[in-house]
């Protein structure tokens, strides 16, 4: 069966997309002449024009379609051709007929299990089921790949080139990565710092730093002078005297002014002789003056080292090395440079004071981190040029890297996402399979019945059961008879001639109709006669008189039981009509409630609006009494013009054809200038002919808005003095007299 009808603009009088769903075994549509219902039923036949718009078949398994419809009637109904003879089984073939009878509920048992399996694929309205859980599968880990994307974009731009805006794509090459990255496990800190350098842009050599060395400052520390008093000669005469002084350096320092005033003793001011200035220059050997040669070379050594040394970290700090902690190597070269200082004041004191014993602070330790820091950034460093250098290779390694730890981050949802496809990928192509072994199966079956319908169709008795109804309701003129291939009807009549050209419209339409009720239940080839079908009925009652109208409705509900007891191969019926008593007629059913439709029917409104056609579907029968029905038309603002004419027509012409009272000249006399053109052409409209309350008439009033034919409509009540009626059937509050 068709589950649903999709209806998608622009097409005919549809602007806007309609839809029928949840559609039953049978479907009523009910709406006035061009309103688009004829459009429903050239949808359902998926005629030129109509392609795109959509059937949705209940488990995905199509049925053939037959419609009776205008293009129907234009395409049988042909001067030039004959009508083409319906094959039904024919009689006496008993054998045969048990066994398509026996082969027919063997295919309707393999078309529930089609049926069942395209719901697991599909579900009901083809949008769910397996291959639907499978999609959505694929769109929770695209969109789960994609957040995780979003949250390393802006540092991993590089490395996500080419699937950066599309997330199937960014998800695909997920996929890939984990089957294939096999690259190290960074961490994300490790991978936003080699980024920064090898996805930047203008990247370039960065000079290394120099080694800081200070083995002779570190010799300097342990050298023998440092601990040694520098004395004089002890074996002269005074050295005794100095020795109890203690204080050699101050005599030193006396032996110089004595050198100026050699008669006066520097420290006494008494006079002194050649003997005392021999001993004193005596006291001071050659040892001596060596040792404070010494000392001033080691002391000058330092001093120029430790400046050089200094002046080195500040360059080394000043380099801006992008590896190096500068920060943290200033405060460290601050607190060496301080005992480097320290260290030349006490070698300046000890040379100021030979004799005094003094002590190096060391070095080590503090050079020691400043080189430790100077290394780390040089090996950086090399890392960083080797990167310049190799710049392709470093950027296809890092992006392999940046994959590999994208591919750990989803790890999980890559598991799941994995185990859950494999689960479908070994059920929906089982599914599949088995699918594709039960449409070959049913083929086959297919196949044998109708080989044996060729052998026991014929068209003798479509003719036969055709000419019993035209004999049974009047039509004694004419009748079918077989053309001389055998496969073609002839209308002729009773004395032979061919009849097809002098037909009524009626007996056209009459004989169309029992040519497809006909159809319905045979084939016009001679096999597919057993086939499921999907009928259509699109306004079969058309130039019909009474009669022939309640024979049609009894043909049409009698395939309708045949539907609701599923005993036969039509399966679904869809019946549209604007005919009000038609519909009343078909659609009457004892066991239906007041208040709700059957279990398996439904109902739709369709109608034109200003902007388009509309279809509504109701809980109820739509349909009470025609006069009712264009009451219920003209409560909507949104007619369009077309439906104006005619329900205001049909209106005006029943209730005061009924009512009698005021002529219409005399209503008419009531009105002037425009108002009264308007209500003359509303009563043109009704004496424009013999039109019934159920046909359509068509008046085109150019472009005069409705408002101003409704107004007039509302006055011809108000002027006749009906205007109660008038209120009541639109739902209006009856207005209050004024009160005198």
């Amino acid at each position: 069966m068709i589950g649903e009808i999709k209806i998608n603009p622009p097409v005919a009088t549809y602007s806007h997309p309609a839809t029928l769903s949840d559609l039953r075994r049978i479907n009523f549509i009910f709406g006035a002449n061009g309103t688009g219902k004829t459009t429903i039923s050239r949808v359902i036949s998926q005629a030129d024009g109509h392609n795109h718009c959509e059937l949705v078949w209940q488990g995905g398994n199509p049925q053939e379609v037959m419609i009776y419809n205008r293009d129907f009637v234009d395409r049988n109904f042909n001067q030039d051709h004959p009508l083409q003879g319906v094959f039904t089984l024919g009689e006496n073939q008993v054998d045969a007929e048990r066994e398509i009878a026996r082969l027919q509920p063997e295919i309707e048992k393999i078309d529930r299990k089609i049926t069942n399996i395209n719901l697991q694929l599909d579900g009901e309205d083809g949008q769910s089921g397996k291959r639907k859980e499978l999609g959505d599968l694929e769109l929770e880990l695209r969109d789960r790949c994609w957040k995780q994307k979003q949250l390393h974009d802006d540092t991993f731009q590089e490395a996500f080139v080419g699937v950066r805006n599309k997330a199937e794509s960014f998800k695909q090459r997920v996929l890939q990565e984990a089957s294939s990255n096999d690259s190290e496990l960074l961490s994300l800190d490790e991978l936003k710092e080699k980024a920064h350098t090898v996805f930047s842009e203008g990247l370039e050599r960065v000079p290394t730093l120099p080694t800081l060395t200070a083995s002779t400052l570190v010799e300097s520390e342990s050298h023998e002078l440092l601990q040694k008093a520098i004395i004089g000669n002890q074996d002269i005469d005074i050295a005794a005297l100095i020795d109890r002084l203690g204080n050699s350096d101050w005599v030193k320092q006396g032996l110089k002014y004595h050198e100026q005033t050699p008669e006066t003793c520097p420290f006494c001011q008494q006079p002194t002789d050649d003997h005392f200035s021999e001993s004193l220059k005596s006291f001071f050997s050659k040892a001596y003056d060596d040792d404070i040669q010494t000392l001033t070379k080691l002391q000058t050594q330092y001093h120029r080292e430790s400046e050089q040394l200094v002046a080195e970290t500040r360059r080394i700090a000043e380099g801006n090395n992008l590896f190096l902690n500068t920060e943290l190597f200033n405060a460290e070269a601050e607190a060496f440079s301080e005992r480097l200082k320290r260290n030349c004041s006490l070698l300046e004191h000890k040379l100021a004071e030979p004799s005094r014993r003094v002590e190096l602070e060391p070095i080590t330790t503090l050079l020691e981190k400043l080189q430790e820091m100077v290394s780390a950034a040089n090996e950086a460093t090399t890392s960083h040029n080797q990167t310049v250098a190799n710049i392709a290779t470093e950027k296809q390694i890092l992006t392999s890297q940046v994959w590999r730890f994208m591919v750990n981050e989803l790890a999980d949802d890559l598991s799941l996402y994995q185990q859950r496809k494999n689960e479908f990928s070994q059920a929906i192509p089982g599914m599949e399979e088995s699918l594709r072994g039960w449409r070959q199966k049913r083929g086959e079956l297919k196949e044998q019945i109708k080989e044996l319908e060729r052998q026991t169709t014929s068209i003798q008795p479509t003719i036969a059961a055709i000419n019993d109804l035209l004999q049974r309701f009047g039509f004694h003129s004419f009748q079918l008879g077989e053309s001389s291939d055998g496969r073609h009807y002839r209308i002729a009549r009773e004395n032979g001639e061919d009849a097809s050209r002098s037909l009524s419209e009626g007996e056209k339409t009459f004989i169309t109709f029992l040519y497809f009720y006909h159809l319905i239940k045979g084939a016009q080839t001679p096999s597919g006669i057993t086939s499921n079908r999907v009928v259509v009925f699109d306004d079969p009652i058309s130039s019909l008189d009474s009669d022939i109208l309640y024979l049609v409705s009894s043909l049409i509900k009698g395939v309708m039981e045949e539907v609701r007891s599923e005993a036969g191969q039509i399966k679904q019926v869809f019946l549209l009509t604007h005919n009000v008593y038609f519909h009343k007629e078909i659609t009457f059913n004892q066991k239906r409630p007041s208040d709700r439709a059957l279990n398996e029917e439904s109902f739709w409104f369709v109608k034109k609006l200003q902007y388009g056609s509309v279809v509504e579907r109701c809980d109820e029968n739509p349909v009470r009494s025609a006069y009712e029905l264009l009451w219920e038309d003209v409560k909507f603002a949104n007619l369009s013009s077309i439906s104006l004419q005619n329900t205001l027509r049909r209106i005006l012409e029943n209730y005061f054809t009924m009512w009698g009272g005021m002529s219409k000249d005399e209503i008419c006399a009531l009105f002037d200038g425009r108002d009264k053109l308007i209500c003359q052409s509303l009563f043109s409209w009704v004496n424009d002919g013999s039109h019934s309350i159920h046909d359509d008439l068509y008046i085109h009033h150019g472009d005069q808005r409705n408002e101003a034919y409704l107004r007039v409509f509302r006055d011809i009540f108000d002027k006749a003095g009906q205007l109660g009626h008038y209120e009541m059937m639109v739902g209006e509050q009856p207005a209050l007299a004024e009160e005198t």
